[in-house]
């Protein structure tokens, strides 16, 4: 194995143990999604987009430019929504389910690009998921109260919003799209600033909150765009699925939060069919190379 094939795993494995708190910290910080989201966009959009600097030295407007006003709207917006998302799911719900569900988005992403894209979908992704869908449906299969749903359509809308930003990354692979992410997160922050009437942080909660908008969510996220100069994005797809286990592992050390035994059994089904789906896609990609 090459040199620059292990760094590139190293740099995802890096950016998932630092990405991995994050549900943990959304919970540290408070319970008010909304109030959460707002600080959460503003200063870690801004910290993606400095990152992005060290990674790009064109400025925002050279970077977008190829990619088009209309496809970097969408991009913002489905960026933005994924972001609400993600938040509203951990505050209102087991935030094992939220991850458990998250990780369902590379084959929301397949679909997605078979129809926007015409790409063909495969049958191992068919295979996969129908299983994943059983795992799903035990996972919903679980009594919840009301506001317990809402943070599990929460979690399904950012699958799907984070499906479909994957589609717009793969219809324009050459170029540098991480400014639509910085940008969407910022955006999903100053619409929440102004829903909130009280965007007042306890002291008690800023040490997570930094933690989390000046490190955790914008490092990680460059890290990955690190490890793609060295590795496919089926290896990083497959190290990235960690994170639904470490997630789920800090919940239960941090905030005692045990999954239930529906989540676990669905959970253990739908990381397991994603781990072997995305070794299949490894395999296969590295024989069409040779």
């Amino acid at each position: 194995m090459s040199q620059s094939i292990v760094k590139g795993y190293l740099l995802a494995l890096l950016g998932v143990f630092i990405l991995s708190p994050d549900a943990v910290l959304i919970r540290l910080v408070g319970d008010n999604p909304l109030l959460i989201s707002a600080w959460r966009g503003v200063i870690g959009g801004s910290m993606v987009l400095i990152y992005n600097q060290f990674l790009d030295r064109r400025n925002l407007f050279q970077q977008l430019r190829p990619v088009g006003v209309w496809w970097v709207l969408v991009t913002i917006v489905f960026n933005g929504s994924s972001q609400i998302g993600f938040v509203y799911g951990v505050s209102h719900t087991n935030a094992s389910d939220v991850l458990v569900i998250i990780a369902f988005a590379p084959l929301v992403s397949a679909f997605l690009s078979a129809i926007f894209l015409a790409e063909e979908v495969k049958l191992r992704t068919w295979v996969a998921t129908l299983v994943c869908g059983v795992g799903l449906a035990i996972l919903f299969s679980q009594s919840n109260s009301g506001s317990q749903w809402l943070g599990i359509v929460a979690a399904v809308i950012c699958a799907i919003t984070l499906a479909a930003q994957f589609v717009v990354m793969r219809a324009f692979p050459g170029e540098n799209l991480t400014g639509c992410i910085g940008l969407g997160n910022i955006l999903s922050g100053l619409v929440c600033m102004i829903i909130v009437s009280d965007l007042s942080i306890p002291m008690s909660s800023w040490p997570p909150l930094l933690l989390m908008t000046l490190i955790v969510s914008p490092l990680s996220f460059v890290l990955f765009v690190l490890s793609l100069r060295y590795i496919s994005a089926a290896e990083t797809s497959l190290i990235v699925l960690l994170e639904s286990i470490l997630g789920s592992l800090w919940v239960w050390l941090v905030l005692s939060e045990q999954p239930s035994l529906k989540t676990t059994v669905a959970g253990s089904l739908i990381i397991t069919t994603l781990v072997v789906y995305s070794w299949l896609s490894l395999k296969e990609e590295k024989q069409s190379v040779m």
